[in-house]
């Protein structure tokens, strides 16, 4: 079952079993509301977990006509899409997740821009017990050395390499619950918007994405 529900006032896209105990926060892209994130939402739900997709910028996409303007992107990203700014949001999610849907387990995952809120997140709340990055973007060691949960890491060919990043990761006390897989034969996006899921192998590769955070999300569960 699917629905939209409001979190004060902040509308989310909820699927999955509302009897479920663990639920996910599922952090979209910069195209915000793509026909890809729903799924890709109801893909997790199937697991059993509760999905909750929030519309955090508010249906305010990146158009197709800034992508050739980086800087018009990261100006948009500052003005509505810091960890800052959206924090009151943060919280009102995790409230809803935790009072009205009785969620004893949150997990976090993000696509580009959303995988540094995962970061964002887990860095500030030890609560998050643990996160799936998905095409990571703008990303910092930082963000590596203040995670506080075990982290599920999926860059395309078109990323950075983070094998430092994982080592750090690596050397936490949760490290071994860790898991790095590079899709080298993906372009960056091919989970979210920019996943021509109507390609066989690309659809193939994104499920395989997708059930690697969901083994890996048991295998915390599993250690908690």
């Amino acid at each position: 079952m699917s629905f939209i529900q409001n979190a004060d006032g902040l509308e989310c896209y909820i699927t999955g079993d509302k009897d479920s105990k663990a639920a996910i926060i599922y952090i979209y892209d910069i195209f915000c509301n793509h026909p890809n994130a729903y799924q890709g939402a109801d893909i997790l739900a199937k697991s059993g977990y509760r999905v909750i997709m929030p519309d955090f910028m508010r249906n305010d996409p990146v158009t197709v006509e800034m992508l050739s303007d980086n800087d018009a992107i990261m100006r948009k990203v500052m003005r509505i899409g810091t960890y800052d700014v959206l924090k009151p949001d943060f919280e009102a999610v995790k409230n809803c997740l935790n009072s009205t849907e009785k969620i004893d387990t949150i997990f976090l995952a993000g696509f580009c821009w959303g995988a540094k809120m995962v970061m964002n997140l887990s860095a500030h709340d030890s609560s998050y017990k643990g996160g799936a990055l998905f095409h990571l973007s703008l990303m910092e060691l930082s963000d590596f050395k203040n995670d506080q949960a075990p982290m599920i890491i999926l860059p395309s060919k078109d990323e950075r390499d983070f094998t430092e990043e994982y080592k750090v990761l690596q050397s936490k006390p949760f490290g071994d619950m860790c898991y790095m897989q590079v899709y080298d034969d993906m372009i960056h996006g091919w989970c979210s918007a920019r996943g021509e899921w109507s390609d066989p192998h690309i659809a193939s590769r994104a499920n395989e994405a997708f059930r690697a955070v969901v083994h890996g999300f048991a295998k915390i569960q599993s250690g908690l």
